[in-house]
C-alpha cells in the first residue's frame, strides 16, 4: 500500500499513466527508468484519496517497493510504504460465466453500470468481505478478489460451489500464460525489459500523460525518432507442440533478426506462441524460421491480438 499526503505525488511521477482518477479506479502502468525502458508492469488501484495499492508479480515486489522507496526519499515525499503481500490473498475468477458465478456468490451490484472494467469496490462473498476489481490478465471477463487470509477458504469454497453449474474449474500459471499469448498481454522481465520503450511494447497508450514521470523526457525524443523494433506474435510449427522456451534465435532468409521471448501453448488457437521483438518492415503473415531444440521450425508473423482482438469479451 502507498499512503500519505504526497501518495498520488509518488504515483504520478513513478508511473507513466495518469493517476489523477477517481477513487476505486484501477490502472494498469508501467514504472520507466531514466532511458525510458520498462522496469515494471502493475496495476495500481486508487482506494481513497490519499492511498493507493500497486500491484505487482511476487518475482518483482522488492525492486519496485525499493524503486518506489528511492523515489520517496529523493524527492522527501510525506508517504507511507508497506509491503500487504502476507495481509492479503489474492483469488482471480475469469471466464464467460464468471459474472453468473459471482452473482451467486454476492448480494452486490455486479452490473456494468455500476461495477464498470477498471474499477474496484468493497463486496461480500458469502459472508465474507472482499475488495474486488474487475481486471484480468487472460483476456476473459472477470474479478480479482483481495481477501484477508482468515477468509480465503470460505471465499474460495463459496465460489467453487456457486460455479459448480457452470463446470468451474482450477487452472495453473501455464494455463493463463498460453491465454495471455493469445490475448496480446505482456511479462515484465522476458516482454518488457529496461531496453524496451512501451512504444516498442504496444503499451504506448499507458504513456501518453501530460504530467511529468521518470524517464518521460528520453522517451519522447525516442518516440519522436521512432524505433526500429517492435514486439510481434508468432504461431511456431503447424499446430503441433514445439520445443521452445524462450530465448531461441528468429531468423529471416537465413540472417538472425531476433530472440525470443515469451513462449506458451495457446489452447483456445491450437498453436504454440511466441514473442519475439522484430525489426517494423516485418510484415504480419511473412514466413521466418525459429532454431529450436529439435531444429528449425517455421515461424508465421500473425496479428498482435489472436483472440477477441476488440475487447468485447472484457465487458
Amino acid at each position: 500500500s502507498i499512503e500519505g499526503a504526497d501518495a498520488e505525488t509518488l504515483v504520478e511521477f513513478a508511473c507513466d499513466a495518469s493517476m489523477d482518477r477517481a477513487i476505486g479506479s484501477v490502472i494498469y502502468t508501467q514504472m520507466l527508468d531514466h532511458r525510458g525502458g520498462m522496469i515494471a508492469d502493475v496495476t495500481v488501484t486508487r482506494l481513497a484519496e490519499h492511498r493507493f495499492r500497486m500491484v505487482t508479480g511476487a518475482g518483482a515486489l522488492a525492486s519496485d517497493l525499493g524503486w518506489l522507496q528511492g523515489i520517496a526519499h529523493r524527492l522527501q515525499l510525506d508517504v507511507e510504504l508497506v509491503d500487504e503481500s502476507d495481509r492479503l490473498s489474492v483469488i482471480g475468477i475469469w471466464g464467460p460465466h464468471a459474472r453468473a458465478v459471482m452473482t451467486a456468490a454476492t448480494t452486490a451490484d455486479l452490473s456494468n453500470e455500476v461495477f464498470p472494467f477498471g474499477t474496484g469496490q468493497d463486496i461480500v462473498v458469502g459472508s465474507a468481505p472482499a475488495f474486488a476489481q474487475r481486471i484480468t490478465y487472460v483476456g476473459e471477463f472477470g474479478y480479482e478478489l483481495y481477501v484477508d487470509p482468515a477468509w480465503t477458504v470460505a471465499v474460495w469454497d463459496r465460489l467453487m460451489a456457486a460455479g459448480a453449474e457452470h463446470g468451474i474449474r482450477v487452472c495453473g500459471y501455464r494455463a493463463l500464460d498460453g491465454l495471455r499469448m493469445e490475448k496480446g498481454y505482456r511479462y515484465i522481465g522476458t516482454d518488457l525489459t529496461p531496453n524496451d520503450t512501451p512504444d516498442q511494447a504496444g503499451l504506448a497508450f499507458c504513456a501518453k500523460k501530460d504530467a511529468d514521470f521518470i524517464g518521460r523526457d528520453v522517451l519522447l525524443v525516442r518516440r519522436e525518432e521512432g524505433f526500429t523494433t517492435r514486439i510481434r506474435t508468432l504461431a511456431l510449427g503447424d499446430g503441433g507442440w514445439v520445443s521452445a522456451y524462450g530465448g531461441e534465435v528468429v531468423l529471416r532468409d537465413g540472417e538472425a533478426l531476433s530472440r525470443l521471448r515469451s513462449v506458451a501453448y495457446g489452447y483456445s488457437v491450437e498453436r504454440m506462441l511466441a514473442y519475439a521483438y522484430l525489426p517494423t518492415d516485418v510484415a504480419e503473415g511473412e514466413q521466418l524460421v525459429v532454431e529450436t531444440l529439435d531444429g528449425p521450425v517455421a515461424a508465421t508473423v500473425m496479428a498482435d491480438r489472436l483472440v477477441d482482438p476488440s475487447g468485447s469479451r472484457l465487458l
